[in-house]
């Protein structure tokens, strides 16, 4: 009978250190998880083309990043107008949201500058190879008094963000 009890003894020893031993692992363990992340991927939106309706009262050039467009007007009497249409393209790899369409013009009061669908396209997210499109209008104004006023040079720049959704 004695070697029986000294059996369970060793047998409930064994499984009272086992036990232990987890126990202790478990409030002893530490998660450590090193390395680094990344994500693959840019997000760029950039004028892919654009036309003016006549090269002789107008010019446009676009930077380096295609980006901004700059433009210069030569026009010949107040009312006279020349048209810029462009397209604006996602040529990045994940998609993005044109934030707004700056203009940076030369604050002569003789011009009226104005983008042709700018409600439809600021705001709007494009997804990868998507295009939207708008067009540019400089117009002598009519209640110009001044008869010959200095050729209008400005920049139209693109804003945009990531897209979040």
């Amino acid at each position: 009978m004695r070697d029986r009890k000294v059996k369970y003894l060793v047998i409930g020893l064994i499984v009272f250190a086992i036990a232990l031993t987890g126990v202790y692992a478990l409030l002893a363990a530490n998660l450590r998880i090193t390395g680094t992340a990344t994500g693959v991927g840019d997000f760029k939106i950039e004028f892919s083309s654009f036309s003016v309706s006549n090269p002789a009262k107008a010019t446009a050039t676009l930077d380096d990043n295609r980006v901004s467009m700059t433009i210069d007007a030569n026009l010949s009497f107040p009312g006279d107008t020349v048209t810029i249409d462009f397209t604006i393209k996602n040529t990045g790899s994940l998609a993005a949201t044109v934030d707004n369409l700056i203009i940076n013009e030369n604050n002569t009061e003789d011009f009226t500058i104005i983008i042709i669908g700018l409600n439809e396209i600021e705001g709007s997210t494009l997804n990868v190879g998507d295009v939207t499109v708008g067009s540019i209008v400089v117009t002598w104004n009519t209640t110009s008094t001044i008869p010959n006023p200095a050729p209008v040079n400005f920049d139209v720049t693109i804003d945009y963000i990531q897209a979040t959704t």
